[in-house]
């Protein structure tokens, strides 16, 4: 142990000090002398201390201890080692001595704290609670020095295969060798079987329509084997060939032409005979097919489109026309049209690939989309709460004055026996189960439902309640089973009598079955049902149902009747009776629009004035968006509003001449929708800018270049993933007109990039583009082992075999610290507010000086007891020694006087 200065310079001052004394001394030479003593003594404690300190005394030891990291690489390629590397790490736990404590992190992208340092660590396995598609060894440097304590000797030892993929551990070498870190490396050799690697796939970037091109597939292999090429457009399969595959590096050529506009995604899959690792045998590419921009129109029924395509052709617009249940079903496919026109087209025929992608395409991507009304559109076409309502202009739910009272709904469930009947592998019942719970999403909070269900008997599966909690009432619906025969009508009558209890302004009975059942003694329930104020309507499903009781059911109780051999139509039918029930949504009256607002849409429409529309479909305009047209009742009839870089537009009419039977042969009718069209397919790209991506250690970069405008722009760049994940960041001006931004890659595919710069919040100019993600390099077929050869070399480490090398060899040794500078400050205040006391207060010195005398002579006598006593307790006094003392009287007798004299105290004080 060691007392040294951190900072010796100032120990000069103490030269100072004792000048201070003598110019102190002068001038309290007038004070008496005790008093003058403890003023000198508390400033030289005072000027010492405080020097001291500012010279930073401390204590300096050579500190004993180590701290040891296990750094154990979890990543996918040390996949075969784990259990060879938790026992290296068991092992040398063993070897550990009382000076060591050690703790265990593992990791592959991210570190993981297994176990905390300590001097009894316990471990057994590694958690398996991380990703490991990527090795950042740079990283888990990083934290192992981050818990590693400074006042102690330092080792890391680092067990992996080295196969580096993201980060550089050469970064840190420096800062491990600096802090003088034992790094001790454990390497795995990652061995090889038989394998087979797709490298990559080439196409051209950008093309144009109708132009051929190649698609390249370049295949690794370290065997000769055969084995399946597949090439797939999107998701469908292009190709397919049976190759041979020669050790070393294969090429194989598709060809194929440009047939449709946008981006396209290709992906090559070889599935070889001979293959040990199946995650490196997919590659994909994209290409970017230019073109005058095409519009998509969808119609659910035969000829609801036909108006809107004849406006179309006139305008010699390029359009593709397909059904409902053809749409695109991802968002390659949709990206490719620049607007979509849906006529009159229910969501339950659209594919939850086009409803998922739906709003991407919109938000992100810019696209347009037209939603035109009809009974089988907006609220009674189910689009309440899902994609569609999100990027529409309005709401499916009625707001305001036209809002809806609360309500409620039973359903009463034919659960006979011969709802099995299936199609499909799907059964009558099973749908009439998905109608239910179709209905519970339609319902909102302060609504009723229930649930009835019946053969020969009946039961409550749902009693009317609040949908509170949707899971559980969803579960309890599933619960249903058929059997037994059909019996309605004691069914109905307790679902009447139910109803009737229920406070709701609506009430409204779905009636659903397949068979036959009593004919007579309906008339007195229904009336009963109509006085109450509730309606029922009836579903047949299949023509064995007996459609006429139904009807007459139906009829006297003021609802609807469906016949439906289609039995996945009965999900549907039950959504729309749930907001048909209310009465409000379907308008079929002959009224004119309203102008709400002037709107370039209407140029040279209006002027003239406007046909009148005999009904439409009602909804509720969206706060940010603005109505063009209005009913005579002041519903939404023409809607627009932007939504992220998309524009979106309702007509709540239709366009079939249903309802807009004026407006066919309206001169202006195809100036409006040629409006409408071109609205929505404004476009921002500029030949200003152009764009580069590309894969940097795990990210993906993007980076945009202005040619000749260097304005600083607001830029930023949406990238919608292969999981159709949306994600958004900033890029950073890195130089005039230069802007650069990463993100982090999960997802092998195709990532499609939508840059957007604008300023003052107006939108200036966007460009697409696109970054292909192969499979993570942890899965590659060439080892790389230079980094971690680096690492070592750069930090001073060495390679080790065996475990009980671990906590053998040299360490650098470590200066333990106590820094005694706070200390040494406190006392010279204490002595500083000492000196103050004594000369501002009037202290008696002279019993302070006695009282210090007392005790100082106090502690002399016991010292001096404590010696003595210390000479009573030693054994074996050697004779010699006794004769020697004896020989000498006069010690004796001042030894004698010196106990006496402690005797004497001793009695004195009792």
């Amino acid at each position: 142990m060691v007392i040294d200065f951190a900072k010796p310079i100032w120990l000069i001052l103490l030269v100072a000090v004792s000048g201070l004394l003598i110019a102190t001394s002068k001038a309290i030479s007038g004070r008496a002398r005790s008093k003058k003593a403890f003023i000198l003594t508390a400033r030289f404690i005072t000027f010492t201390f405080l020097v001291l300190s500012l010279a930073g005394l401390g204590i300096t030891w050579t500190v004993e201890d180590t701290a040891t990291i296990f750094l154990m690489d979890g990543s996918d390629s040390m996949s075969e080692h784990i259990k060879e590397s938790e026992s290296f790490v068991r092992s040398a736990l063993k070897e550990m001595t009382d000076k060591d404590e050690a703790g265990i992190i593992s990791f592959s992208e991210e570190p993981i704290m297994e176990n905390f340092l300590s001097k009894n660590p316990t471990f057994d396995s590694m958690s398996s609670d991380r990703k490991g598609k990527y090795t950042n060894i740079e990283k888990a440097l990083n934290a192992a020095l981050s818990v590693l304590p400074d006042k102690s000797r330092k080792r890391i030892v680092l067990i992996t295969d080295g196969e580096e993929n993201d980060g550089s551990s050469s970064n840190i070498a420096g800062a491990v060798k600096n802090k003088g870190v034992d790094l001790k490396v454990l390497k795995m050799d990652r061995e090889k079987g038989s394998e087979v690697s797709a490298v990559s796939l080439t196409v051209p970037q950008t093309l144009n329509m109708g132009e051929e091109f190649n698609i390249g597939v370049n295949i690794k292999s370290n065997v000769n084997t055969s084995g399946r090429l597949l090439l797939f457009d999107g998701s469908k399969k292009a190709a397919e060939e049976r190759v041979e595959i020669t050790k070393g590096d294969n090429r194989f050529v598709f060809k194929d032409r440009a047939d449709a506009r946008g981006f396209k995604t290709y992906r090559a899959v070889i599935e070889a005979d001979s293959d040990t690792e199946m995650r490196n045998n997919e590659v994909s590419s994209f290409i970017n097919v230019l073109d005058e921009p095409m519009i998509l129109l969808i119609e659910d029924k035969e000829g609801e489109g036909d108006e809107i395509a004849k406006i179309l052709e006139g305008a010699k617009a390029s359009f593709k026309r397909i059904n409902a249940r053809s749409a695109p079903a991802d968002l390659q496919s949709m990206a490719q049209y620049k607007t979509i026109l849906l006529a009159n087209v229910s969501a339950e025929n659209l594919s939850d690939g086009f409803l998922k992608a739906l709003e991407s395409y919109v938000r992100d991507f810019g696209g347009g989309l037209i939603a035109s009304g009809g009974d089988d559109s907006f609220a009674l076409g189910g689009y309440y709460k899902t994609s569609l309502e999100k990027v529409l202009p309005v709401n499916m739910e009625l707001k305001g004055k036209k809002a809806i009272p609360d309500m409620s709904i039973i359903m009463v469930i034919d659960k006979s026996g011969s709802m099995s009947e299936a199609s499909g592998g799907i059964t009558k019942l099973d749908l009439a189960k998905e109608a239910a719970a179709r209905v519970l999403d339609s319902l909102r909070d302060n609504d009723n439902i229930g649930v009835l269900a019946f053969d020969g008997a009946q039961y409550w599966v749902v009693k009317p309640q609040k949908p509170g909690d949707r899971e559980a009432l969803r579960s309890d619906i599933g619960t249903i089973r058929q059997g037994g025969g059909t019996s309605i009508l004691p069914a109905l009558e307790e679902a009447v009598k139910t109803m009737k209890s229920q406070s709701s302004k609506i009430k409204h009975i779905i009636l659903l079955t397949d068979g036959q059942a009593e004919k007579t003694g309906y008339d007195k329930l229904l009336e009963d049902a109509r006085q109450s104020g509730i309606t029922i309507s009836t579903v047949a499903a299949g023509h064995d149902a007996d459609v006429q009781l139904l009807e007459h059911i139906s009829n006297k109780a003021g609802g609807r009747s469906y016949v439906t051999n289609e039995y996945s139509n009965i999900p549907t039918i039950f959504a729309k009776e749930t907001f048909m029930a209310a009465k409000a949504y379907l308008n079929n009256r002959e009224f004119t629009p309203r102008v709400a607002n002037l709107h370039p849409v209407l140029d040279e429409v209006v002027r003239k004035g406007i046909p009148s529309l005999k009904g439409y479909i009602a909804s509720s305009p969206k706060d940010a968006a603005s109505v063009l047209l209005e009913s005579d009742e002041g519903d939404p009839i023409l809607t627009l509003w932007q939504y992220g870089l998309g524009k979106t537009a309702a007509w709540n009419s239709d366009m079939k001449g249903v309802w807009s039977g004026n407006y066919v042969n309206w001169d202006s009718n195809p100036v409006l929708w040629n409006n409408l069209i071109n609205w929505t397919i404004e476009n921002y790209s500029s030949d200003d800018v152009e764009a580069e991506t590309r894969i940097q250690d795990g990210y993906g970069e993007i980076r945009l270049k202005q040619k000749s405008n260097k304005e600083t722009m607001d830029t930023k760049a949406v990238i919608t993933a292969p999981s159709l994940e949306s994600i958004e960041i900033k890029l950073d001006e890195e130089a005039p007109g230069q802007y650069m931004g990463r993100f982090r890659i999960e997802d092998t595919g195709a990532y499609l990039i939508k840059i957007v710069q604008s300023k003052g919040g107006e939108i200036k100019s966007t460009i697409s583009t696109g970054l292909s993600v192969q499979y993570s390099p942890e899965y590659s077929m060439d080892a790389n082992g230079d980094k971690l050869d680096r690492l070592v070399m750069e930090s001073g480490g060495q390679y080790i075999e065996d475990a009980g090398e671990v906590f053998k060899g040299p360490i650098a040794p470590v200066q333990g610290r106590l820094d005694l500078t706070l200390p040494m400050l406190v006392l010279a205040l204490i002595a500083f507010l000492t000196d103050i006391a004594i000369r501002r207060l009037k202290l008696p010195m002279d019993e302070i000086t006695r009282l210090g005398g007392l005790i100082a002579k106090k502690i002399k006598i016991d010292k001096k007891e404590q010696r003595a006593e210390d000479v009573r307790e030693k054994p074996d006094v050697i004779p010699e020694e006794k004769k020697a003392k004896e020989a000498k009287p006069e010690g004796n007798k001042a030894a004698s006087k010196t106990l006496d004299t402690a005797a004497l105290l001793k009695r004195k004080k009792r």
